[in-house]
């Protein structure tokens, strides 16, 4: 990401260094049953570079989810659906002037919802437990905890033996249901 920002495509050798060391980490465990992981690609890229990528995961589709950027078309979202068990969605509009839920990303959700009919296809929202009781995802995850998660830490708590006492408390008002709005495609 930080390339990009700075207007430049990823090296092609750190990519593939980088993907390597992801590889060689889920070796061990990623053939556990039910277990998957995103696969790499680049945010981005034309949806025509995404797709060869994903022909370079090692694990086959049963263990990997391949992520749908929402500025693509939302026929390749219907084409990795038809491909993979399950499809990640990744929000692309700024955090911080476009947060996920905005209005311009339940646009987009109205597209999808329009493509998906009664019956979902397994998705995961990325950066999503905002959002995660307002579509039928079957799962989210948030990178709030992980950088923010310190902040919930107290040293009273480990010295009473509940080091991660205010960590835990987070991640559960995270993961707290919100009441559910369904929006519904007109």
């Amino acid at each position: 990401m930080a390339a990009l920002r700075a207007g430049k495509e990823w090296d092609e050798a750190e990519r593939g260094e980088w993907w390597q060391a992801y590889y060689r980490w889920l070796e061990p465990i990623i053939y556990h049953p039910g277990r998957w992981a995103i696969m790499p690609d680049s945010p981005a890229a034309p949806s025509q570079l995404n797709d060869g990528l994903l022909n370079d995961w090692p694990f086959g589709p049963s263990h990997g989810a391949p992520v749908w950027h929402m500025d693509g078309s939302v026929d390749r979202l219907g084409r990795l659906c038809e491909r993979y068990p399950r499809v990640c969605i990744g929000w692309i509009g700024d955090p911080k002037k476009e947060p996920v839920g905005c209005s311009a990303y339940r646009r987009k959700m109205d597209e999808v919802a329009v493509l998906m009919g009664n019956t979902w296809h397994p998705l995961h929202m990325l950066r999503g437990t905002a959002v995660a009781f307002d579509y039928p995802f079957i799962s989210a995850d948030s990178t709030s905890l992980a950088q923010n998660g310190h902040r919930y830490d107290s040293p009273m708590e480990a010295v009473w033996g509940g080091q991660w006492a205010g960590r835990q408390a987070y991640a559960d008002r995270l993961e707290k249901p919100a009441p559910r709005h369904v929006r519904r495609a007109a």
